[in-house]
C-alpha cells in the first residue's frame, strides 16, 4: 500500500513541478515584456505613424515636425516624441538611463498621475517620472538634469509602470521638448481610433507609413528576441511534460495490467477502468496546478521588486488548462494497457 501512495505522490510532484516552471516562466516572460514595453503598451492607439526607414522602430524614427501644422493635431490624433537620454541627480555623481518621452498636456498620451500632479500649467522644464526612479531618492520637486542637452527639469509628479526598452519613462511637454532639442522632431503620430486626417497625414510626409501597434511593440530594442526565447522554453517544456507523463502514467498502468485482467475476470467493464484511471489523472492534476498556483503567487509575492515578473491570472488559466489536456492526453495512452488487460492470463498468473 505505501508503494502505491509513493507512486501517486511521485506523479503529485512532477505535475506541480512541471505546472510551477511554466508558470513562473510565464510570469518572467510577461514581467519581462510588460518592463520592455509597458509604456507603449498602456497607450489606448490603433495605430503609429513612423518614419519609413525607422524599421518599426519608434527610437530611431523622426518626422519633421514642419511637415505637419500643429492644426491637425486633436482628441483622437497625438504626435509623441520618443528619445533615450539619462538624468543626473543634483548633489549626486549618479546618472540615470530613461527615456524621455514628449506629449502634449491633457492628451490621450497623459499616463495616469499616482503621485504629485500631471501637466496643467503648461510650464516648461516639468517632468512626470515612472514611480521606480523613487528608489533612486528622486522626490516630487526636486530639480533633475537632462544629460544631453543640459536643462534642468522639475519633478512635478510619478506615475506607475511606464518603462520603455527597460528603462523607465521620463514624460515632458512638447514645450520642453522644443527647448532641450535643437532640431525638434516628432517619432509618432499617435491616433487612437481610425480617422480621415491619417489620410491627410500620409499624403503631407511622404516618408512615413502607418504601423499597428503591436508591430511597433515588437520594434522595440530586444523585445521580440527576448520572448521569443522565452516562450520557446515554455513551448520545450510543455512538449517534455508530454512524454514524461505520458511515460509514468504507462508505467502505473503495466504494473496493474493483472490487477485489471483480474477485475474483468470479476464483471469490470474496460470502459469504467478505463474512466476510474482518468479520473484518478484528472483527480492529481487538478491537486497539482492548486498547489502549482498557490506556489507561483508566493514567489510572485517574494520576488525583489527589481526581477520583473507578472502574475497573470488569465496566462495561468490558459497554461493550466494547456498542462490539464497534456496530462490527459499522457493518460489516454495508457488506456490501450488496460484494453488489452486479459482476464484468463490475469488468473492465471495469479495462480
Amino acid at each position: 500500500m505505501t508503494f502505491y501512495k509513493v507512486r501517486y505522490l511521485l506523479i503529485l510532484f512532477i505535475l506541480f513541478f512541471v505546472a510551477s516552471l511554466v508558470f513562473i516562466i510565464s510570469g518572467l516572460a510577461n514581467g519581462l515584456s510588460m518592463d520592455n514595453a509597458s509604456s507603449i503598451k498602456k497607450i489606448n492607439a490603433e495605430s503609429f505613424f513612423l518614419d519609413k526607414d525607422s524599421e518599426n522602430r519608434i527610437d530611431r524614427s523622426k518626422i519633421k515636425m514642419g511637415e505637419i501644422s500643429e492644426d491637425i493635431f486633436s482628441a483622437n490624433l497625438q504626435p509623441l516624441g520618443v528619445s533615450m537620454t539619462s538624468i543626473g541627480i543634483e548633489k549626486s555623481d549618479k546618472d540615470i538611463e530613461v527615456t524621455l518621452m514628449a506629449i502634449n498636456s491633457t492628451s490621450f498620451l497623459e499616463p495616469i498621475i499616482k503621485e504629485g500632479k500631471g501637466f496643467f500649467n503648461n510650464k516648461v522644464n516639468e517632468v512626470v517620472l515612472d514611480a521606480s526612479l523613487k528608489q533612486e531618492g528622486i522626490k516630487i520637486g526636486q530639480i533633475v538634469r537632462d544629460e544631453k542637452s543640459g536643462a534642468s527639469l522639475e519633478v512635478i509628479g510619478f506615475t506607475n509602470e511606464q518603462t520603455f526598452s527597460h528603462t523607465p519613462v521620463a514624460f515632458i511637454t512638447f514645450d520642453t521638448w522644443k527647448e532641450i532639442n535643437i532640431e525638434p522632431f516628432y517619432s509618432a503620430i499617435v491616433v487612437k481610433n481610425s480617422t480621415n486626417s491619417m489620410e491627410d497625414i500620409s499624403n503631407k510626409v511622404n516618408d512615413g507609413v502607418w504601423i499597428e501597434k503591436d508591430l511597433v511593440v515588437k520594434g522595440i530594442p530586444g523585445y521580440e528576441a527576448e520572448q521569443n526565447s522565452l516562450f520557446m522554453m515554455l513551448a520545450f517544456l510543455i512538449v517534455i511534460a508530454v512524454f514524461v507523463l505520458a511515460a509514468f502514467f504507462y508505467i502505473m498502468t503495466i504494473q496493474k495490467t493483472n490487477q485489471f485482467g483480474i477485475l474483468k475476470a470479476i464483471g469490470a467493464k474496460t470502459a469504467f477502468l478505463c474512466k476510474s484511471t482518468l479520473l484518478q489523472v484528472v483527480i492529481l492534476t487538478i491537486i497539482s496546478l492548486i498547489a502549482a498556483v498557490g506556489f507561483t503567487w508566493v514567489i510572485f509575492l517574494v520576488l525583489p521588486e527589481d526581477i520583473p515578473f507578472l502574475f497573470d491570472p488569465i496566462q495561468i488559466a490558459k497554461f493550466s488548462g494547456i498542462i490539464a489536456i497534456v496530462s490527459i492526453f499522457g493518460s489516454l495512452l495508457s488506456t490501450f494497457n488496460i484494453i488489452q488487460a486479459d482476464p484468463i492470463q490475469a488468473m492465471g498468473r495469479m495462480e
